[in-house]
């Protein structure tokens, strides 16, 4: 029975898709790349619809998803490292070297051809790996293996390497770990925000630019403080990885909680000669996030009792299980809803005519878009307040609408990542070979290779697919926290109605903005 409304949403939100792709085939014929006002300028790829070819991607990528979830759930409890090759590489002192190794290399080149490469970003080698693949693909790592991205990352190995020669003992104080979240919210904003105003992006030197700042700030953080305070509580990718890691299938955790209590020694937290403690000051069994973990599988190492595990785990479970809300990481991820939004929004013609619009009553063209860009931020968080209050009033027992807010707000990261992921993935493949010519580009300088990897149609079904799955991945979550705190499913499913309603508006304005012909990167 369960099983029903879930199949009758599926359904709804499927209907819906192929409604508006129908519509769409009268335009997609007729339009070319929109005129956008910034640097995200391009050649359209909009083609004659093909309701079979994206009916049937559609399909597909909504079976890979059912089954990447049903795997994870069928496996849930077992233990990786009871697979002695995983057991062998996390125990080696070779990991996670041999993964650090070669994406430190992979990001001097970037950085290199960053400055010194072409002004524009279609031949720049660094620009198309750097936002043509890296960007689009690392999502993928946060829902598969956690934040192992945070560990490979070569931005905090450059302050790791002074810390070598420093030592830095000081902790972070009460200030970052209280408001850390909040820096890393400010710091999204801005760079989100510079890139639209500048065309970072579209601007290798640009792009540069803030990676140099980012690496800057890693450097003073390690200097002054000790293990990886920057990327726990300052490094705005860190924040949306920890949030997207959430998802993921896999978690550390202990064998046997008792075993850790009565431990003395603590290795995984201070380190022993095996290698260092954990470097997001987590102890076990008291980490119970994959949030702070990024798989650097020292605390595997340490352990003198062998009482790690590496678990799988339903996916997105722990969005309704964690131990803990916080509203400050509730807001990021209902922050994320809009900002994933903008950067869909402003690559569309659209854009262009709202800031033409506030453009026509004398606002300059910097002013107009800072306006639109805070706009779509602050609407989806009004609107999430308003149905924070609403479902808190649905409530059997009355709590506060900020409470409701915090715990309903986990329950967006799935729409969130779904979001991201889509709207990536129409620059992954409509400029897929473009990439190829990149890594040619490493030894010849230059971008000569370009086209898209699948037409149209397809990467317009992976795109409905993927957010018709963030859209139920998100109501099933909101259903989940609000079981936990009614008595019967009827009460549960009253209390999810007006975040459900804000859902559907939502996941609305991605399917309009997914049959929207799309500007290409750079020019």
């Amino acid at each position: 029975m369960k099983v029903i409304p879930v199949l009758l949403l599926t359904v709804m939100l499927a209907s819906s898709v192929f409604a508006a792709e129908d519509h769409s085939e009268h335009n997609h014929g007729q339009v070319t790349a929109p005129a956008v006002p910034d640097a995200h300028q391009g050649h359209g790829t909009m083609q004659e619809s093909s309701p079979l070819a994206s009916g049937l991607t559609f399909a597909l990528v909504l079976m890979l998803i059912a089954g990447f979830i049903l795997f994870f759930r069928g496996i849930q409890g077992k233990d990786f490292l009871e697979y002695s090759l995983v057991s062998k590489l996390m125990k080696s002192r070779l990991y996670p070297a041999i993964l650090q190794v070669p994406t430190l290399i992979f990001f001097v080149f970037i950085i290199y051809f960053f400055f010194f490469g072409p002004l524009s970003y279609s031949q720049n080698p660094g620009s198309v790996l750097a936002w043509t693949l890296w960007w689009p693909l690392v999502p993928l790592t946060f829902i598969l293996f956690g934040r192992i991205w945070c560990v490979v990352c070569p931005i905090p190995l450059v302050g790791e390497f002074f810390q070598k020669f420093i030592s830095p003992t000081r902790r972070p104080g009460k200030f970052l770990v209280k408001y850390g979240i909040w820096i890393t919210d400010g710091i999204f904003i801005a760079i989100t925000l510079f890139d639209r105003l500048y065309g970072m992006v579209d601007t290798p030197w640009l792009s540069g630019a803030v990676f140099l700042f980012i690496i800057a700030g890693a450097i003073i953080l390690s200097i002054r403080y000790e293990r990886r305070t920057f990327c726990k509580h300052i490094c705005f990718l860190g924040g949306v990885s920890g949030n997207y890691s959430m998802l993921s299938g896999i978690s550390i955790e202990t064998k046997n909680p008792e075993t850790c209590a009565t431990c003395s020694v603590k290795a995984c937290f201070f380190g022993s000669g095996k290698a260092p403690g954990c470097p997001y000051f987590s102890t076990m069994p008291a980490k119970t996030t994959m949030r702070t973990c990024h798989l650097c599988a020292n605390c595997i190492k340490n352990c003198p009792r062998d009482n790690i595990a590496i678990r799988a785990r339903s996916i997105a479970s722990e969005l309704w299980s964690h131990a803990k809300v916080s509203f400050s990481e509730s807001f990021f991820a209902k922050l994320m809803v809009g900002i994933v939004i903008i950067q869909n929004m402003g690559m569309l013609a659209i854009w262009a005519n709202m800031t033409d619009f506030l453009m026509s009553y004398g606002i300059g063209e910097k002013a107009a878009i800072a306006v639109l860009y805070f706009a779509a931020i602050a609407l989806p968080l009004l609107l999430m307040t308003i149905t924070s209050f609403l479902s808190n009033r649905l409530q059997t027992e009355k709590g506060t609408t900020s409470s409701n807010f915090a715990a309903f707000g986990y329950a967006f990261i799935p729409i969130d990542v779904a979001g991201h992921l889509a709207h990536n993935l129409f620059h992954l493949f409509a400029e897929g070979k473009s990439i190829i010519g990149a890594f040619i580009g490493l030894f010849t300088g230059s971008v000569t290779m370009t086209g898209p990897l699948a037409d149209t149609p397809i990467i317009t079904g992976a795109q409905f697919a993927l957010i018709t799955a963030g859209g139920i991945g998100t109501l099933y979550v909101a259903y989940k926290i609000a079981r936990a705190k009614e008595a019967s499913t009827k009460d549960a499913i009253r209390i999810v109605l007006p975040h459900s309603a804000l859902l559907l508006l939502v996941f609305a304005v991605n399917i309009f903005l997914f049959i929207t012909p799309m500007a290409h990167r750079g020019g």
